[in-house]
């Protein structure tokens, strides 16, 4: 009798220790509890204000000894989190290491490598070809040689001023050569070069100079702090929250610039309109990532099927390219047919394009 009385005081011991052991999972674990999951905790992250140090303490005796690279892509997060679809390890996995562009009267050396790495190989050509120097500013990327008269019989006394810039992708520069005989003036430059064909030859000696010195150590670190390495493209939202690529470019580049990056994107151009500044295209995530059928799906397919078939899944899209000022230029994409899309597959489709424009 004793025995059996006992048996409902520890059934309703047993429900009251369930019951504080909830209570106490719920107290540890829950959304307030002491081990609550704080994985999206950087989603409420704000910016401080700069650490301000007293008066005598020198500020420079502090600094980053890993630096984290800034972020180009600037857009803000869903409410809920969905793992990104990987991107690739380069920027552009199609890009050349040394390689000379040129737009209409603008002719430029794109080199993979920032600023800071570039500008002391700028200097070696320079003094490898016997060109003395008569300004410098690393601040913002100037060499400028003395005048000097070519071994050229009717060739006047000319100099050459060499300028490098950040280019469009991360770690890459941009140098341009400006020619100016002594006919333009001692005291100014030209907007132009004097003479074209001395300034392409030049150029095209300075581009192979250093697409042969790809392993130079040296680093201008003033060149490096001074000029913004972070790149002239990034993904970001406009004025209606959309994500939009951000281009630094003026328009008539941004134009070419595009237009070549769709290609290699994988972006077919069925048609575009420059005066409205539209791209008409279409994309196939398929026949873009050249991908061949399985082999079941080869057993029950149609010898009778064109090559075209591999492209069904094609969507039609509309590329619009907004003029914001002289120097940059808004990217949007949207589908022709007005379905609204996704944020995440809005982006994907700008990163495909982005990595690409140089």
């Amino acid at each position: 009798m004793k025995i059996q009385s006992l048996f409902p005081a520890l059934k309703l011991a047993s429900i009251l220790i369930v019951i504080q052991g909830v209570a106490a999972c719920s107290w540890l674990f829950g959304d307030d509890g002491t081990f609550r999951d704080r994985g999206n905790d950087y989603r409420q992250a704000s910016l401080e204000k700069k650490l301000s140090l007293p008066t005598g303490i020198d500020s420079d005796a502090i600094y980053d000894s890993y630096a984290i690279p800034p972020i180009n892509d600037n857009t803000s997060l869903d409410k809920e989190f969905e793992v990104p679809r990987p991107e690739p390890l380069s920027e552009d996995v199609g890009r050349e290491t040394v390689r000379i562009s040129k737009l209409a009267n603008d002719r430029w050396i794109l080199v993979n490598g920032s600023p800071g790495h570039v500008w002391p190989r700028l200097r070696g050509f320079l003094s490898l070809n016997q060109l003395s120097v008569q300004r410098v500013d690393a601040a913002n990327g100037i060499l400028e040689t003395e005048w000097i008269q070519p071994a050229i019989e009717g060739v006047p006394k000319e100099r050459y001023q060499l300028r490098i810039e950040q280019g469009v992708q991360r770690d890459t520069s941009e140098v341009y050569v400006l020619q100016a005989d002594i006919g333009s003036g001692a005291d100014n430059w030209p907007k132009n070069s004097s003479n074209d064909e001395r300034e392409e030859l030049i150029t095209t000696e300075l581009a192979q100079y250093l697409a042969n010195s790809t392993n130079a150590a040296a680093v201008s670190m003033l060149a490096q702090q001074t000029i913004n390495s972070s790149g002239r493209v990034n993904i970001t939202e406009n004025a209606n929250k959309e994500p939009s690529i951000n281009l630094q470019l003026p328009f008539p580049r941004a134009w070419a610039s595009l237009r070549s990056a769709l290609d290699k994107a994988g972006y077919v151009i069925d048609d575009l309109d420059r005066s409205k500044h539209y791209y008409f295209v279409s994309y196939s995530e398929q026949q873009a990532n050249d991908e061949e059928p399985g082999f079941f799906a080869s057993l029950f397919s149609s010898d009778e099927k064109g090559s075209n078939d591999k492209a069904s899944d094609a969507i039609d899209y509309l590329i619009s390219v907004k003029e914001l000022t002289d120097k940059s230029v808004e990217v949007t994409i949207k589908r022709q047919d007005d379905y609204q899309m996704e944020k995440p597959e809005t982006e994907h489709l700008l990163k495909l394009i982005k990595r690409h424009i140089s």
